[in-house]
């Protein structure tokens, strides 16, 4: 009966968990969970970001107007030039 409640420890100087002891282990976990306890949040800090903001907001809104008049001009002009240059039979 004694050696049966004695097994586990003697089993910790064995035990070895990311290079720690059951020691070091223990006091990791009872630091981590009970004595510094706390819920890790992002928090933007940014302030270059957040000053730029709406100065990036406002270039992105007009970029896309343009580039979608240009990309749809610069798109029917490809196609008609691969059109030109497939072969007869390529083109039905």
């Amino acid at each position: 009966m004694c050696i049966l409640g004695a097994v586990p420890f003697a089993a910790c100087g064995f035990i070895r968990y990311h290079g720690m002891t059951a020691e070091q282990l223990l006091w990791a976990w009872i630091k981590s969970e009970i004595l510094m306890p706390k819920r890790l949040v992002f928090k933007l800090d940014c302030l270059y970001y957040q000053a730029m903001q709406p100065s990036i907001a406002e270039g992105c809104k007009r970029k896309r107007a343009t580039n979608l008049k240009k990309t749809k001009s610069k798109r029917r002009k490809r196609m008609k030039k691969n059109e030109m240059t497939k072969t007869p039979e390529a083109r039905h």
